[in-house]
């Protein structure tokens, strides 16, 4: 269960290089929608994949490579958000990130921290430092949705405030990770609703139409990973994953699209080595501006982040 592995956790504190982690062929699954509460009013479709980029014979002979459009970009950034209300912001870390891992060996699940708060440091997260309290967890175990099943039976507190339907969608879950996150609807300044009964009342003292006058902040974000399908993978495509479902909200996405991290538990044969231009893009852009912006907003900005990051990489490219 993850009371003792909250008990044990590792943070890393100095850079460390990937070890792959030894074993057979690796074993993956098929993707699992991410859990969720639905969408609420208001709440727009996922889009149906667009090809990644176009290739054409160039006049030599040569293929060339487009790169990818605002569209193709702009359906995979919804693709990985899944539904989501317009009237309400994207989630993201407020708080300083505290990043736990346990189930593997030490040195695997210290390299897993400290590339995942590099990846927080990357997207300009504020990290906790030393002798912090977890609140983004990542967990390996033998049979992760035993693990999940066992853990909404027995109502454990890492499982408190999830809704009923994202606790549905978990106990349905097929794939070999299972993610979720609680999360808190905060003032734009950060003030909790006012004491009460009834639905969440707050103080707002200017109105906007450009923003909005409340934040969705994450409090906890919790990671569960079958150790078998890890096998083949090296502690830096583990940090990266994680990164991307915990700190972004992430979906799994089973490739096909734009190179991402994401698909590391899909159907693609090589999945990356490590953050693509997509993932990159798509937590850096999450991270900019204002928390309380409209969520069309914010999937903008991290599709012209995405765009900003491939205009660089194929700048580099001899």
């Amino acid at each position: 269960m993850i009371g003792p592995f909250l008990a044990a956790w590792v943070v890393a504190s100095a850079p460390a290089a990937a070890t792959q982690i030894p074993g057979a062929a690796p074993v993956t699954a098929s993707p699992r929608p991410e859990p969720t509460d639905g969408p609420a009013a208001g709440a727009d479709p996922v889009s149906a994949p667009v090809p990644a980029a176009e290739q054409r014979l160039g006049d030599n002979g040569d293929i060339v490579v487009a790169a990818p459009t605002r569209e193709v970009i702009g359906s995979q950034v919804r693709a990985a958000t899944g539904p989501v209300s317009q009237n309400m912001p994207l989630a993201r870390f407020q708080a300083p990130v505290c990043v736990a891992v346990g189930g593997l060996s030490s040195k695997v699940s210290g390299e897993i921290a400290q590339r995942m708060l590099e990846d927080a440091d990357l997207a300009g997260i504020t990290l906790a430092g030393d002798r912090c309290r977890p609140n983004t967890m990542v967990l390996f175990v033998d049979d992760a949705h035993a693990e999940v099943v066992k853990m909404a039976r027995s109502n454990h507190r890492a499982l408190l405030g999830v809704g009923f339907n994202a606790r549905r969608a978990l106990l349905k879950g097929q794939g070999p990770a299972f993610a979720w996150r609680l999360t808190e609807v905060r003032t734009r300044e950060g003030e909790t609703n006012l004491p009460g009964d009834g639905p969440p009342t707050f103080r707002v003292a200017v109105a906007s139409r450009v923003n909005q006058p409340v934040r969705q902040d994450v409090i906890t974000a919790v990671l569960i990973v079958e150790r078998r399908a890890v096998v083949g993978k090296t502690s830096r495509q583990l940090a990266d994953y994680a990164a991307l479902r915990l700190f972004a909200g992430a979906r799994e996405l089973a490739g096909g699209g734009l190179d991402t991290i994401l698909a590391l538990f899909g159907t693609k044969a090589a999945p990356p080595a490590q953050l693509t231009a997509f993932d990159r893009g798509y937590l850096r852009g999450l991270y900019t501006g204002g928390a309380n912006a409209f969520a069309y907003t914010q999937r903008g900005r991290m599709a012209g982040a995405i765009a900003r990051e491939n205009e660089a990489g194929a700048a580099a490219t001899p």
